[in-house]
C-alpha cells in the first residue's frame, strides 16, 4: 500500500510542466519537459533506491549499534537500550519535517501509555542545527532519549539504516532483532497493543 501511494504521488507530480522540469532539472542538469518514458524510468529507480535502503534494515536481522551525542552532548549507543529486554522504537525524525511533528504526539502518547511496561523510544534527529532540535524536543514533550550528529541527511542514521524519507521508525524486540518498519498512527498503536496485551 505505502509503495502504490508513493507511486501515485510521484506521478501526480510528474504531471505538472513545471514539477517535470525540475524532476529532470534535479537528475540532468538540463531542463525539458519529462516524456512518460522519463516517468517511468525515474519511478523504477526511486523503487530501487528504496529497495535497497530496505536491505540495510531487514526484519529479523540485529539492528546495527551506532554511537551519536544526546542533547548534552554525551554520546550513547544504541545498544545501551536495544538488546536489554525491552522492546524499543528507534524512531528517525526532524524538526524541519512536517510530517515528523504530525506524527509525534501520536508516538508521544504511545510512549506515555506503555513506557511503564518496558517500552522504550530512541528518538534519531535528522537536524544539523542544535537549537531548533532541542526546542523541539521540549515542546512535543518527548522525554525520551534523543540523539542526533547534527548532520541532516548525512546523519549517521541514515548511513546506518538506509532512511531516505522521514518520519521513519524500527521496532526492535527484546533481544534486539527488529521487527517491524514504519509503524505510524494506528499501526503503532495496534503494535503495542499486541504485545502489552
Amino acid at each position: 500500500m505505502k509503495k502504490i501511494l508513493s507511486i501515485l504521488i510521484l506521478c501526480l507530480f510528474c504531471l505538472s510542466g513545471q514539477a517535470q522540469v525540475k524532476m529532470t532539472r534535479i537528475q540532468t542538469g538540463k531542463p525539458r519537459v519529462l516524456t512518460h518514458a522519463d516517468s517511468v524510468a525515474l519511478i523504477q529507480q526511486m523503487q530501487e533506491r528504496m529497495a535497497e535502503s530496505a536491505k540495510l534494515r531487514p526484519v529479523g536481522s540485529k539492528v546495527k549499534d551506532i554511537a551519536m551525542a544526546d542533547a548534552n552532548g554525551k554520546s550513547h549507543n544504541l545498544s545501551e537500550w536495544c538488546g536489554k529486554g525491552n522492546w524499543v522504537l528507534i524512531d528517525f525524525w526532524a524538526s524541519w519535517c512536517g510530517p515528523c511533528l504530525g506524527e509525534l504526539p501520536n508516538v508521544v502518547a504511545n510512549y506515555e501509555k506503555y513506557h511503564s511496561k518496558g517500552f522504550e523510544i530512541i528518538g534519531i534527529s535528522f537536524d544539523s542545527k542544535k537549537e531548533p532540535w532541542l526546542a523541539a524536543i521540549e515542546r512535543l514533550k518527548m522525554t525520551w532519549p534523543n540523539l542526533s550528529d547534527l548532520k541532516g541527511w548525512q546523519s549517521l542514521g541514515s548511513e546506518t539504516f538506509g532512511i531516505r524519507s522521514i518520519p521513519a521508525n524500527i521496532l526492535v524486540d527484546p533481544e534486539g532483532k527488529i521487527t517491524d518498519l514504519d509503524l505510524r498512527g494506528e499501526a503503532l498503536g495496534k503494535r503495542l497493543a499486541e504485545i502489552y496485551k
